[in-house]
Order: C-alpha cells, then structure tokens, then sequence
C-alpha cells in the first residue's frame, strides 16, 4: 500500500512540474489563438479552451456574386481576453505604472443600501448588466442583447458596432483599477479605470488610432481616450436600489481589492461630461431625466390621419422614451407618420413618399424564399417589390428611408429621382463634350498668321467660318437638351441626389446609397417599361444620383440617434429651400436646437402619443 501511496506522490510531482514550467512559459507572453471560431487573447497564463460558439452569418448590404460563392463560409468572432497576471507587465524593461484616476471625494459617495438576500446567494450566478453601449475612450460599441455579463474574473461584453461586428470582450477585474457607476447621471453610466496592458491587447487587436493618437489609451492627457465607459439602462426606481447593491456586493465579493463605489448625480454628470467632451459642463448637463411611470407604460392604441392609421403600442414600445433608451421601430414609424400627416401640407404630402423602417432591412437581408437563379440586385429587389406594387415613387419629389444597422438609426432623404437624365440625354452630353473637344481641336489647328512684327494672328475668314459651324453644331445637338437636363442640374431645388443624415457619421455609407440606386433602376424598369431601342430609360448610378453625406448636427450620447433622425426630417420640412446646402453645418445651426433634442425630444413624442389615442371601442 505504501509503495502505491509513493508512486501516486511522484506522478503528482511530475504533473506539477510540468504544469508550473507552462505557467511560467505563459506569463512572459502575449499569446493569440484561434479556436472554434474564436479569437483568443491572452495576457498572463494560457487560455482555457472554450465551447464551439455558434455560427455567425455576416448580413451585408450588397451581397454581390463573389459573396454568394461564399454563403456558407462563417465569420471569425474574436474575444478578446484579459485574465490575472501572475507577474507585472514589462515594457522596454520598466514596469507599467499606474494611471491616473479621477478624485471622488466622501460627499460624492452614495451609501450603498441593504441587500435584500445573501450575497453568496447572489454571487452563485453571473448578474445582468443592463447595458446599452461600452465606449473603450472614443471607440463606440453597441450591446448586443443590450446585457454585460459580470462573471467569476471578468466582464464578459458581446458587442457590435459599424465597423466591427460580433465581437466579444472579456475585461477581467484584475485589469480595472477603479468602477465608479451611477444612475443618476444622463446617461446612467459606470466609469472604469482600466490598466494600461488591456488597453495595449485593445489597440493590438482592434486598431483604432487617429492623428492624436490611441482612442483608447489610460495614459493619454485627453480625458476623452482614458477610461471605459458602460451606457446603463435606466432602472424603475424601485429597484434601484436593490440595482446598486446588487452591482455593488457583486463586484466586491468578485473583485475585493477594486476600488469600487456608486458616486452622486453631479459626480456622475461631472465624469461623463470628462469622457465624453473632456470638459466638466457639457449637452450633457443636469437635468431632470424623462423617465414614465407604471401609469404612462399601459399599453394604448394611437391612431393618425382621422384613425385610418393605427398604431398598436406595447409596454415595451413606451420604455422606449426613457431617458437613455433607445427608441424601436414602432416608435420611429409612428412618430414619421405624425410628421407625414400632421407636420406636412397637403402639396408636400402630395410630393413625399415615406418608407417604414423594415423596408431597407427586408431589401437586405437574406431569406430562404430567394430566388437563386438571378442576379444579385435583382434578387434583392424580388423581396420588396411587391411593397410598392400600387405606389408610383418617381411621381414623388422626396422619398425618406429610415434605416437601422447594428442599433444604430440613421435616414436616407432621396430627392427628385424623377430628374434623373434618361440614356438619351447622356448620350447628348457625351455628344455636347465629343462637339467642344472638337472645336477646340479645330480652333487649335486653325492657321495661325505670323505679322510683320512676328506676332502670330488668326486668319480672319477661316477662323469666323469655322466658328459658325461649330457653334451651330452645339444648338442643334445641344441646346434642347440643356433646357431638358443641364438647367435642372443648375438648380439645385430640382437636382437628383441621396442625402445620408446621420447623427454619428459611424463610417461611410457608399454601399447603402450604391444599393438605393440599385433598387431605383429595377424599381423603375419594372413600373416604366420603354419599347425595345427607345433612349428614354432613366438612368441611376453615382453621376446622375449622386451621395450627400449631410453635416447634420451630431448627438452627444450613444442612445439618442432615433430621436436626432425624427428631427431631421421634421425640420428638413420646416427649413427647406431652394438654395439649401447639405455640405455646410451652417445649414443646420437651427436644425436640432438644444432644448428640442434629448429629454424635452423625448416628452414631446410622448405627449403626441397621449394626443392621438383612439378612445376604447372605437
């Protein structure tokens, strides 16, 4: 028996050897591995294999036909880890020190009230962090499922965002030096101080650098780059404070050594306001938040253009006007509407069509009803065709596309389509260009005349005959077509473009306006079919229909872009002219007035709501 209790000692020794020259292998190394479709990063000790995730299909706005050949590739999700360091990062030979951190003083401080079960109790399952956004300095995320998971080590953040989708995060508390969080603040928000090494794994794998610098960067000078910022959900205050002592014990059992506190309102206000314009007052500042309560959340009928158009809104639905929310589709077509039927006169109604915020989503997005055998733009189309079957849009002057991609609202303002030249009227520029290259060739050419004096001089006769024909060959080829497609162009109340309004300018948007023009040319085919050879198809692409990114005014949060796209179209409305300039923010200056946009933006669609209720039984 004995003999076996040694042989069992010395195996155990061996394994513990082993294991112990692995760590140590481990902790002197940034490591990158790729398994079951995940990117892990690890900084400190070897990273634990973890389950196969689940496929993920990457949704694209222009699914062309190199993409189809790949439709049933997946796409890698990369996590990136930051777990416990066995022994401080060396970087060219110095340990990193510590950054700096903001000073909360005792009054900032808010009591941390009484846990209503034990926290053991608590702590036995990862706790839901309702969560909206993460900003990691000037790097913005939305939350998918709008959940942070707070686990054993680690902040577990699956997020997505313009330029980068599916990734996932995990921010392991040794990595955070201070959480200072609070719902008090507009947004609700918790305030991380991270080290210096999760920061340099982030700019490794998520380059992310400007002509300042890192975005993220804990050790920057700008206050904007420095910490991670989590956009919270707001909570009912009845269970806010259970909220904070929840967050609160958690954290603390998990992590006992951060420095961890819920901090006051004008504390709170006072670090977003750093974070996010790195100044102390900001649009950001304190006000009361627009928050309903149990009697405003009842479920109601609204109903717009005499209740022949109705809207069924939930409970979930009227959540959405809380402060720091972000406002759903139903919210955002009911309130267009309100603006279609109530804002517009009848000429501009007359003049507008308005798609409702699935169209575009539906235009894009791959279904199994597809049909395979043809193109793609023509597969694209086939899903949305039948939604305008008895609606003629190139009778209309303006068409409005509210779009959301990722969590994000932007719209798409399509003015005068039907002012699109036809084939016949570019072959007539191209002839007007081919006739002025022409003659000037000739002009060039014409016989130049040396004087007595040796200055050259053109002969007379020659140049004013060929002169004549020139011009007369510019009348006759060109002159009814400039009346048709070149004066139009000139006015710029009547020239065709895609005007692009979005509040956070979250990366260009030439494949969305490159997809519109799709749409339009099959759209206007099927509904204005010409006979065979005729040179009067319109025709759309980038010249004739060009891209406006406007220089609308921008929001100060990560939640309110829903509210900033209904403004825009309402005040397009109520500013427009024929003179208007997209390109210029001056344009703009009244556009989105500060007392109209965030919490005052938010109580007007609500009162609107309350107006138009339809009466039970109606």
């Amino acid at each position: 028996m004995q003999v076996i209790l040694n042989l069992i000692y010395k195996i155990l020794q061996t394994v513990a050897q082993f294991h112990s020259s692995v760590f140590s292998f481990a902790t002197s190394h940034y490591q990158s591995v790729v398994h079951n479709h995940e990117l892990i990063i690890t900084n400190g000790q070897m990273a634990k294999k973890c389950k196969p995730q689940p496929e993920v299909i990457c949704l694209s706005d222009d699914d062309d036909d190199n993409n189809d050949s790949n439709s049933n590739q997946t796409s890698v999700v990369p996590v990136i880890t930051s777990v416990k360091q066995a022994t401080p990062a060396i970087v060219n030979g110095d340990p990193k020190s510590q950054t700096s951190d903001w000073i909360i003083h005792r009054k900032d401080i808010i009591r941390i009230p009484e846990l209503s079960i034990k926290t053991t109790d608590l702590i036995k399952k990862p706790y839901e962090l309702s969560c909206s956004a993460v900003r990691f300095g000037m790097v913005e995320f939305n939350v998918e499922s709008e959940v942070i998971l707070m686990k054993d080590i680690e902040f577990e953040l699956k997020l997505k965002s313009s330029f980068m989708e599916n990734l996932n995060i995990k921010l392991a508390y040794s990595d955070i030096q201070s959480f200072y969080f609070s719902f008090q603040s507009q947004p609700p928000a918790a305030f991380i101080q991270a080290k210096p090494d999760f920061a340099e794994l982030f700019a490794k794998f998520i380059p992310s650098s400007d002509e300042h610098g890192k975005q993220f960067d804990p050790t920057s000078k700008d206050e904007k780059r420095r910490r991670i910022v989590f956009c919270l959900k707001h909570v009912d205050s009845s269970v806010e404070n259970v909220t904070i002592a929840s967050i609160y014990q958690y954290l603390k059992a998990k992590s006992p050594t951060t420095n961890i506190c819920c901090i006051s309102a004008s504390k709170a206000q006072e670090l977003y306001n750093l974070s996010r314009f790195a100044k102390l007052s900001a649009l950001g500042s304190i006000t009361t938040p627009f928050v309903l309560n149990d009697n405003d959340l009842t479920s109601k009928t609204v109903g717009l253009n005499n209740n022949t158009i109705r809207f069924d809104l939930s409970r979930d639905d009227l959540m959405c006007l809380n402060e720091g929310e972000f406002l759903n589709d139903n919210i955002i077509d009911f309130y267009l509407q309100y603006v279609f039927y109530e804002k517009l006169s009848e000429e501009d109604r007359q003049r507008t069509y308005l798609f409702n915020s699935f169209f575009y989503t539906r235009l894009t997005r791959k279904s199994n009803d597809d049909i395979l055998n043809i193109s793609p733009a023509e597969r694209r189309y086939s899903r949305v065709k039948r939604w305008l079957r008895d609606v003629d849009i190139f009778s209309k002057d303006y068409l409005i596309v509210p779009i959301n991609q990722t969590a994000h609202w932007y719209i798409v303002l399509i003015k005068f389509p039907n002012y699109v030249p036809t084939e016949g009227d570019l072959i007539s520029d191209d002839d007007e260009e081919m006739v002025d290259k022409r003659s000037n060739s000739k002009k060039a050419k014409i016989g130049d005349v040396t004087n007595g004096t040796g200055d050259k001089t053109r002969s007379k006769s020659n140049a004013q005959s060929i002169e004549i024909v020139d011009e007369a060959d510019e009348v006759s080829t060109g002159n009814e077509n400039l009346t048709k497609t070149d004066q139009n162009r000139k006015d710029r109340s009547q020239t065709p473009a895609i005007i692009l309004f979005d509040s956070l300018h979250a990366g260009p948007k030439n494949r969305v306006a490159a997809t519109l023009r799709e749409f339009l040319q099959l759209e206007y085919d099927h509904k204005k079919p010409l006979p065979m050879g005729s040179s009067g198809r319109k025709i759309f692409n980038l010249d004739t229909i060009p891209t406006i990114e406007a220089a609308v005014p921008q929001q100060p949060n990560y939640f309110d872009c829903g509210l900033f796209i209904l403004q825009y179209i309402e005040s397009f409305f109520a500013h427009r002219s024929p003179t208007i300039n997209f390109q210029s923010s001056s344009t703009f200056a009244n556009w989105c007035e500060q007392n109209s946009m965030g919490t005052s933006k938010r109580k007007q669609i609500f009162d609107v709501i309350n107006q138009h209720v339809v009466p039970k039984g109606d």
